[in-house]
């Protein structure tokens, strides 16, 4: 038996010793003498392992089954049969996913933006409507078809949003609904009103701070505060017969990462048993844009900051501080039944490539759509982790599943630079590992003060303390409608 590469032996000053495995996704808890057994295993190999297995069967029996000891060459099959996962989803055909960006046009110049100009350019007009119509039409075989809306602004072009949706509905195709990604300046009472008939069962909106930074960094095209009306409109929303969910993302770096946790318990009080969530996101800009980066967060800034919220405000971040564990990052980008359809009907892999011409695979009008089939190969197996030789030593490769597919590309294939695509789990595994074991400890003091009689450890001196592993839906998690751009 073997130490596995994807181990991860660390002591805790709060908490005492811990074994996580990235290929299992699984974490141990252990006693002194077992830290220290392992330990040996670990830095004598063999031998030790055989010691353990005389002394603690149970205990080299559960290494086993956690993958923390395997046997030589298992990993490499059981990395093939990932990655042969991988390319199953990203080669899935039954649930077609686009993005539509009816205009490009913006009403707002945010300073931190990656679309390259938010100025010209008109809707989409009647002919392409009727050519998407047509492309969607052509994937005969999809069991399902998802839609999100974005832009530019795609407020702007409101009526597009209903044409094409009242099209889509009497197509006969399963319709899983949209999800709309809006700056909420133009989200009037009359269009709210057409959510539901529009299937549209989620609502990004983004405010950046109180009002009076918000207004600083997310300001009209021609200069003007928008968070008043903004907030005006959230409120329309949440007092409406609305049956979507409404998600208020906050843009954060070093200028305004001190006020999300005032921001959103505003949010929160004012709108308490609502249908709406408050997150952070990350602004990450190339070298090349404009933006100050020096205000950026890098990895380690981000991981202090995650878990500094949860510290000071019992906040957890979006799916928690564990691994998801069998992770794959198949989004629209590396998905062959997922677009971005941009006004004039041309097709891209990426939210961030719109706009881009030199980014474009395809066309909605052309005989056959897809133009630059090399280009749409290259997201699906450029970005593929577990061909490079980089993220194969890399003893977080199972749980970050190769990081952000467009910044991999541009900067693997396209050389640029100061793009960053690893998952924090690279540097900060064990400090979220950490964080995730204090609310776990916290559940369970709970649920044993709640029930009495019941142990909160068992005497063994090592047991499993990962969650239970959830069934998930990849194809469903590919082809959401909703998303999570700047």
């Amino acid at each position: 038996m073997e130490w596995s590469r994807y181990n991860q032996l660390f002591e805790s000053a709060r908490f005492g010793g811990f074994l996580y495995n990235a290929l299992s996704n699984t974490m141990l808890e252990l006693d002194e003498p077992h830290y220290r057994a392992i330990e040996g295993v670990r830095e004598r190999g063999g031998a030790e392992a055989d010691e353990l297995a005389a002394a603690d069967p149970g205990f080299l029996a559960l290494l086993r089954a956690s993958k923390a000891l395997v046997e030589g060459g298992a990993e490499e099959r059981l990395l093939l049969a990932r990655r042969y996962e991988r390319h199953a989803l990203c080669f899935g055909s039954s649930h077609l996913g686009l993005t539509v960006c009816p205009t490009l046009r913006c009403n707002f110049r945010c300073p931190y933006c990656f679309e390259a100009s938010q100025e010209g350019g008109a809707a989409m007009g009647p002919e392409t409507v009727e050519r998407l119509l047509a492309f969607i039409a052509s994937y005969k075989d999809v069991r399902a078809l998802s839609l999100a809306w974005y832009g530019g602004e795609p407020t702007l072009a409101w009526e597009v949003i209903e044409s094409v949706t009242q099209r889509v509905q009497a197509l006969g195709v399963e319709y899983a609904g949209a999800g709309l990604v809006t700056n909420g300046y133009l989200l009037t009472g009359e269009k709210i009103a057409r959510l539901n008939d529009l299937q549209i069962t989620n609502v990004q909106i983004t405010l950046d701070g109180p009002p009076e930074v918000h207004d600083g960094r997310r300001m009209l095209a021609g200069g003007g505060p928008t968070y008043a009306r903004i907030l005006a409109n959230v409120a329309l929303l949440m007092e409406s017969p609305y049956e979507g969910t409404c998600a208020i993302r906050v843009n954060v770096d070093k200028r305004n990462l001190e006020r999300f946790l005032e921001l959103r318990a505003q949010l929160l009080a004012r709108f308490a048993g609502k249908k709406l969530s408050v997150y952070p996101g990350h602004v990450n800009t190339s070298l090349g844009h404009s933006y100050d980066h020096a205000c950026s967060l890098d990895l380690g800034d981000w991981a202090e900051f995650t878990i500094d919220l949860y510290r000071g405000g019992g906040l957890l971040p979006r799916g928690g501080f564990y691994p998801a564990g069998n992770l794959h990052s198949i989004c629209v980008a590396t998905s062959h039944n997922g677009f971005v359809v941009g006004p004039r009907g041309e097709l891209y892999k990426c939210w961030e490539d719109v706009g881009k011409p030199e980014m474009v695979i395809g066309d909605v009008a052309a005989e056959e759509p897809i133009t630059d089939p090399a280009l749409r190969a290259l997201y699906a197996l450029g970005t593929d982790p577990y061909a490079d030789p980089e993220c194969l030593a890399c003893n977080v490769l199972p749980i970050c599943g190769g990081g952000c597919a467009n910044k991999r590309l541009r900067a693997k294939h396209f050389h640029e630079e100061g793009l960053t695509y690893c998952s924090p789990y690279k540097e900060h595994l064990t400090a979220y590992l950490e964080e995730y074991y204090d609310a776990f400890l916290s559940r369970e003091i709970c649920a044993a003060v709640l029930t009495p009689g019941v142990a909160v450890r068992d005497e063994t001196g090592y047991r499993v303390v990962s969650p239970q592993p959830q069934k998930r839906d990849h194809e469903a998690a590919v082809m959401s409608p909703v998303a999570d751009p700047v």
